[in-house]
Protein backbone atom coordinates (compact mmCIF):
# COMPACT_ATOMS: atom_id res chain seq x y z
CA UNK A 1 0.00 0.00 0.00
CA UNK A 2 1.38 3.32 -1.02
CA UNK A 3 2.16 6.10 1.38
CA UNK A 4 -0.54 8.29 -0.13
CA UNK A 5 -3.27 5.73 0.44
CA UNK A 6 -2.22 5.15 4.03
CA UNK A 7 -2.34 8.88 4.71
CA UNK A 8 -5.78 9.11 3.17
CA UNK A 9 -7.07 6.26 5.34
CA UNK A 10 -5.55 7.77 8.46
CA UNK A 11 -7.03 11.14 7.61
CA UNK A 12 -10.47 9.57 7.04
CA UNK A 13 -10.34 7.75 10.36
CA UNK A 14 -9.29 10.95 12.08
CA UNK A 15 -12.15 12.86 10.47
CA UNK A 16 -14.62 10.16 11.54
CA UNK A 17 -13.33 10.42 15.10
CA UNK A 18 -13.57 14.24 15.05
CA UNK A 19 -17.09 14.25 13.62
CA UNK A 20 -18.17 11.44 15.92
CA UNK A 21 -16.82 13.05 19.05
CA UNK A 22 -18.08 16.49 17.94
CA UNK A 23 -21.52 15.13 17.16
CA UNK A 24 -21.70 13.36 20.51
CA UNK A 25 -20.67 16.49 22.35
CA UNK A 26 -22.97 18.80 20.36
CA UNK A 27 -26.02 16.56 20.06
CA UNK A 28 -25.97 14.45 23.22
CA UNK A 29 -23.56 15.61 25.91
CA UNK A 30 -24.05 19.39 25.81
CA UNK A 31 -27.91 19.35 25.60
CA UNK A 32 -28.00 17.00 28.55
CA UNK A 33 -25.56 19.15 30.47
CA UNK A 34 -27.49 22.31 29.67
CA UNK A 35 -30.76 20.69 30.76
CA UNK A 36 -29.14 19.55 34.00
CA UNK A 37 -27.73 23.02 34.65
CA UNK A 38 -31.11 24.64 33.90
CA UNK A 39 -32.80 22.27 36.34
CA UNK A 40 -30.19 23.07 38.98
CA UNK A 41 -30.64 26.82 38.31
CA UNK A 42 -34.40 26.50 38.82
CA UNK A 43 -33.83 24.67 42.09
CA UNK A 44 -31.47 27.38 43.26
CA UNK A 45 -33.96 30.09 42.22
CA UNK A 46 -36.76 28.28 44.07
CA UNK A 47 -34.58 28.03 47.19
CA UNK A 48 -33.79 31.73 46.95
CA UNK A 49 -37.52 32.52 46.69
CA UNK A 50 -38.21 30.28 49.67
CA UNK A 51 -35.48 32.06 51.60
CA UNK A 52 -37.00 35.45 50.72
CA UNK A 53 -40.44 34.28 51.85
CA UNK A 54 -38.94 32.89 55.04
CA UNK A 55 -37.18 36.20 55.69
CA UNK A 56 -40.43 38.10 55.17
CA UNK A 57 -42.23 35.66 57.47
CA UNK A 58 -39.52 36.12 60.10
CA UNK A 59 -39.80 39.91 59.77
CA UNK A 60 -43.59 39.74 60.14
CA UNK A 61 -43.28 37.51 63.19
CA UNK A 62 -40.75 39.88 64.74
CA UNK A 63 -43.12 42.82 64.16
CA UNK A 64 -46.01 40.87 65.66
CA UNK A 65 -43.86 39.94 68.66
CA UNK A 66 -42.83 43.56 69.23
CA UNK A 67 -46.45 44.70 68.99
CA UNK A 68 -47.62 41.97 71.37
CA UNK A 69 -44.90 42.81 73.89
CA UNK A 70 -45.78 46.51 73.61
CA UNK A 71 -49.47 45.79 74.17
CA UNK A 72 -48.63 43.55 77.10
CA UNK A 73 -46.40 46.16 78.71
CA UNK A 74 -49.05 48.84 78.16
CA UNK A 75 -52.17 46.79 78.86
CA UNK A 76 -54.96 48.61 80.64
CA UNK A 77 -56.88 45.59 81.97
CA UNK A 78 -56.32 43.20 84.82
CA UNK A 79 -58.16 39.88 85.01
CA UNK A 80 -58.38 38.16 88.41
CA UNK A 81 -58.04 34.43 88.97
CA UNK A 82 -61.64 34.25 90.22
CA UNK A 83 -64.75 36.39 90.53
CA UNK A 84 -67.41 36.48 93.27
CA UNK A 85 -70.58 38.54 93.51
CA UNK A 86 -69.40 40.67 96.43
CA UNK A 87 -66.23 41.55 94.53
CA UNK A 88 -68.17 42.66 91.45
CA UNK A 89 -70.71 44.60 93.53
CA UNK A 90 -67.89 46.43 95.30
CA UNK A 91 -66.26 47.33 91.98
CA UNK A 92 -69.57 48.61 90.55
CA UNK A 93 -70.19 50.65 93.70
CA UNK A 94 -66.80 52.29 93.27
CA UNK A 95 -67.71 53.21 89.68
CA UNK A 96 -71.04 54.68 90.86
CA UNK A 97 -69.12 56.93 93.25
CA UNK A 98 -67.39 58.41 90.20
CA UNK A 99 -70.33 58.43 87.78
CA UNK A 100 -73.03 59.86 90.06
CA UNK A 101 -76.10 58.54 91.87
CA UNK A 102 -77.65 55.37 90.48
CA UNK A 103 -79.94 52.70 91.85
CA UNK A 104 -78.50 49.26 91.15
CA UNK A 105 -79.54 45.69 91.91
CA UNK A 106 -77.20 42.81 91.06
CA UNK A 107 -78.25 39.17 90.49
CA UNK A 108 -75.88 36.28 89.66
CA UNK A 109 -76.93 34.37 86.51
CA UNK A 110 -74.27 31.67 86.18
CA UNK A 111 -70.71 30.88 85.11
CA UNK A 112 -69.26 29.94 81.73
CA UNK A 113 -65.78 28.39 81.74
CA UNK A 114 -63.17 27.70 79.04
CA UNK A 115 -59.72 26.05 79.28
CA UNK A 116 -57.84 29.23 80.21
CA UNK A 117 -60.56 31.71 81.18
CA UNK A 118 -64.22 32.16 81.98
CA UNK A 119 -66.78 34.72 83.06
CA UNK A 120 -69.65 35.13 85.48
CA UNK A 121 -72.83 36.67 84.13
CA UNK A 122 -74.79 39.15 86.25
CA UNK A 123 -78.19 40.69 85.59
CA UNK A 124 -78.12 44.34 86.63
CA UNK A 125 -81.26 46.45 86.92
CA UNK A 126 -81.83 49.95 88.28
CA UNK A 127 -82.67 53.59 87.56
CA UNK A 128 -80.49 56.59 86.79
CA UNK A 129 -80.43 59.88 84.94
CA UNK A 130 -78.79 59.89 81.52
CA UNK A 131 -75.48 61.66 82.37
CA UNK A 132 -74.88 59.27 85.27
CA UNK A 133 -75.61 56.06 83.37
CA UNK A 134 -73.52 57.31 80.43
CA UNK A 135 -70.50 57.84 82.71
CA UNK A 136 -71.17 54.51 84.45
CA UNK A 137 -71.06 52.57 81.17
CA UNK A 138 -67.96 54.45 79.99
CA UNK A 139 -66.09 53.80 83.25
CA UNK A 140 -67.16 50.15 83.21
CA UNK A 141 -65.93 49.57 79.64
CA UNK A 142 -62.71 51.58 80.11
CA UNK A 143 -61.84 50.72 83.70
CA UNK A 144 -58.92 48.55 84.82
CA UNK A 145 -61.03 45.41 85.35
CA UNK A 146 -62.29 43.39 82.38
CA UNK A 147 -66.09 43.64 82.33
CA UNK A 148 -68.23 43.47 79.20
CA UNK A 149 -71.85 44.50 78.71
CA UNK A 150 -73.49 41.76 76.66
CA UNK A 151 -77.00 43.25 76.36
CA UNK A 152 -78.61 46.44 77.63
CA UNK A 153 -82.16 47.82 77.57
CA UNK A 154 -83.02 51.39 78.54
CA UNK A 155 -86.53 52.86 78.96
CA UNK A 156 -87.22 56.50 79.81
CA UNK A 157 -89.78 57.61 82.38
CA UNK A 158 -90.98 61.09 83.37
CA UNK A 159 -90.96 61.97 87.07
CA UNK A 160 -92.53 65.17 88.46
CA UNK A 161 -89.92 67.54 89.92
CA UNK A 162 -91.07 70.36 92.20
CA UNK A 163 -87.75 72.21 91.69
CA UNK A 164 -88.06 72.46 87.88
CA UNK A 165 -90.63 73.55 85.31
CA UNK A 166 -90.24 70.25 83.48
CA UNK A 167 -90.33 66.65 84.74
CA UNK A 168 -87.10 64.78 85.43
CA UNK A 169 -86.30 62.05 82.90
CA UNK A 170 -85.31 58.88 84.73
CA UNK A 171 -83.96 55.86 82.84
CA UNK A 172 -84.93 52.34 83.85
CA UNK A 173 -82.12 50.07 82.64
CA UNK A 174 -81.38 46.36 82.50
CA UNK A 175 -78.08 44.87 81.39
CA UNK A 176 -76.35 41.50 81.29
CA UNK A 177 -72.81 41.98 82.55
CA UNK A 178 -69.90 39.56 82.07
CA UNK A 179 -67.13 39.57 84.70
CA UNK A 180 -64.02 37.78 83.39
CA UNK A 181 -61.48 35.66 85.26
CA UNK A 182 -58.48 33.59 84.13
CA UNK A 183 -56.06 30.92 85.31
CA UNK A 184 -53.13 32.96 83.90
CA UNK A 185 -51.78 34.52 87.06
CA UNK A 186 -49.72 37.09 85.17
CA UNK A 187 -52.90 38.73 83.88
CA UNK A 188 -54.02 39.56 87.41
CA UNK A 189 -51.13 42.00 87.88
CA UNK A 190 -52.68 45.32 88.98
CA UNK A 191 -52.73 48.11 86.39
CA UNK A 192 -53.35 51.83 86.82
CA UNK A 193 -56.72 53.43 86.17
CA UNK A 194 -56.98 55.03 82.71
CA UNK A 195 -56.00 58.69 82.50
CA UNK A 196 -58.74 59.51 79.98
CA UNK A 197 -62.21 60.66 81.02
CA UNK A 198 -65.60 60.42 79.28
CA UNK A 199 -66.61 63.25 76.98
CA UNK A 200 -68.83 65.89 78.63
CA UNK A 201 -72.56 65.47 78.08
CA UNK A 202 -73.95 68.21 75.82
CA UNK A 203 -77.41 66.76 75.12
CA UNK A 204 -79.79 64.12 76.39
CA UNK A 205 -81.16 61.84 73.64
CA UNK A 206 -83.92 60.73 76.01
CA UNK A 207 -85.20 64.28 76.57
CA UNK A 208 -88.59 64.49 74.78
CA UNK A 209 -89.69 67.51 72.76
CA UNK A 210 -93.15 67.25 74.33
CA UNK A 211 -93.56 65.95 77.88
CA UNK A 212 -96.37 63.64 78.91
CA UNK A 213 -96.51 65.13 82.41
CA UNK A 214 -97.28 68.81 82.97
CA UNK A 215 -95.55 70.05 86.15
CA UNK A 216 -97.72 70.95 89.11
CA UNK A 217 -98.31 74.50 90.30
CA UNK A 218 -95.95 74.15 93.24
CA UNK A 219 -95.29 77.93 93.46
CA UNK A 220 -99.01 78.83 93.64
CA UNK A 221 -98.68 80.97 90.52
CA UNK A 222 -101.57 82.59 88.70
CA UNK A 223 -103.35 80.09 86.46
CA UNK A 224 -104.14 81.86 83.20
CA UNK A 225 -107.15 79.67 82.35
CA UNK A 226 -108.84 80.65 85.63
CA UNK A 227 -108.51 84.45 85.70
CA UNK A 228 -110.62 87.44 84.68
CA UNK A 229 -109.09 90.77 83.71
CA UNK A 230 -110.40 93.73 85.70
CA UNK A 231 -108.20 96.64 84.62
CA UNK A 232 -105.28 97.33 82.27
CA UNK A 233 -102.85 100.27 82.45
CA UNK A 234 -99.70 101.14 80.49
CA UNK A 235 -97.39 98.68 82.21
CA UNK A 236 -99.55 96.56 84.49
CA UNK A 237 -102.86 94.80 84.74
CA UNK A 238 -105.23 93.88 87.54
CA UNK A 239 -106.73 90.41 87.44
CA UNK A 240 -109.00 88.31 89.61
CA UNK A 241 -107.81 84.74 90.19
CA UNK A 242 -109.97 81.67 90.85
CA UNK A 243 -109.62 82.13 94.61
CA UNK A 244 -111.15 85.61 94.42
CA UNK A 245 -107.88 87.46 94.98
CA UNK A 246 -106.94 90.62 93.08
CA UNK A 247 -103.44 90.28 91.66
CA UNK A 248 -101.33 92.84 89.80
CA UNK A 249 -99.31 91.53 86.85
CA UNK A 250 -96.47 93.33 85.05
CA UNK A 251 -94.65 92.59 81.79
CA UNK A 252 -92.36 89.55 82.24
CA UNK A 253 -94.10 88.25 85.39
CA UNK A 254 -94.20 84.48 85.73
CA UNK A 255 -97.50 82.65 85.70
CA UNK A 256 -98.24 78.96 85.84
CA UNK A 257 -96.69 77.37 82.71
CA UNK A 258 -95.79 80.74 81.18
CA UNK A 259 -95.19 84.46 81.57
CA UNK A 260 -96.70 87.83 80.65
CA UNK A 261 -95.36 88.92 77.26
CA UNK A 262 -97.61 91.87 76.38
CA UNK A 263 -99.99 94.33 78.07
CA UNK A 264 -102.26 96.29 75.72
CA UNK A 265 -104.27 99.14 77.27
CA UNK A 266 -105.85 99.90 73.87
CA UNK A 267 -108.10 96.82 73.97
CA UNK A 268 -107.68 96.00 77.66
CA UNK A 269 -105.85 92.74 77.08
CA UNK A 270 -102.93 90.74 78.46
CA UNK A 271 -100.96 88.27 76.31
CA UNK A 272 -99.32 85.24 77.89
CA UNK A 273 -96.75 82.92 76.26
CA UNK A 274 -97.34 79.41 77.54
CA UNK A 275 -95.17 76.30 77.58
CA UNK A 276 -97.42 73.32 78.25
CA UNK A 277 -94.83 70.56 78.51
CA UNK A 278 -93.14 71.49 75.23
CA UNK A 279 -96.20 72.83 73.40
CA UNK A 280 -95.72 76.59 72.97
CA UNK A 281 -98.76 78.80 72.43
CA UNK A 282 -100.08 82.23 73.31
CA UNK A 283 -103.18 83.07 75.32
CA UNK A 284 -104.89 86.45 75.21
CA UNK A 285 -107.13 87.59 78.07
CA UNK A 286 -109.03 90.90 77.99
CA UNK A 287 -111.73 92.82 79.77
CA UNK A 288 -115.24 91.99 78.58
CA UNK A 289 -118.07 94.23 79.78
CA UNK A 290 -121.72 93.32 80.06
CA UNK A 291 -124.60 95.81 79.84
CA UNK A 292 -124.02 96.93 83.45
CA UNK A 293 -120.28 97.58 82.65
CA UNK A 294 -119.26 94.90 85.06
CA UNK A 295 -116.05 93.01 84.13
CA UNK A 296 -116.49 89.32 83.56
CA UNK A 297 -113.96 86.65 82.65
CA UNK A 298 -113.45 85.69 78.96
Amino acid sequence: MSYKIRNSIALGVLLLLVFGIGGYISLIYQPGKIKSLQKEAKQIESQLQDNAMQMRAITDMQNTLRETVHRWNNRSKEIPEFDVSSQTYGYLSHIIDESGFMKLNLAFNGTKSFPKYGFNTYHVIGTAEFPNIFRFIWLLENGRRLYKINTITVRSEEKPDSTKNTPTIRLNYEMDLQAYFTSEQSLSTPVANPDSTPQPITSNPFEPSIFQIVPGNTKNLVEVDKISVKAVADDKALILDNAGNLVTLKLGDEVYLGKVTAINPEDGSIVFTMNRGGIIDTVKKQIVFDKTQRGIMQ
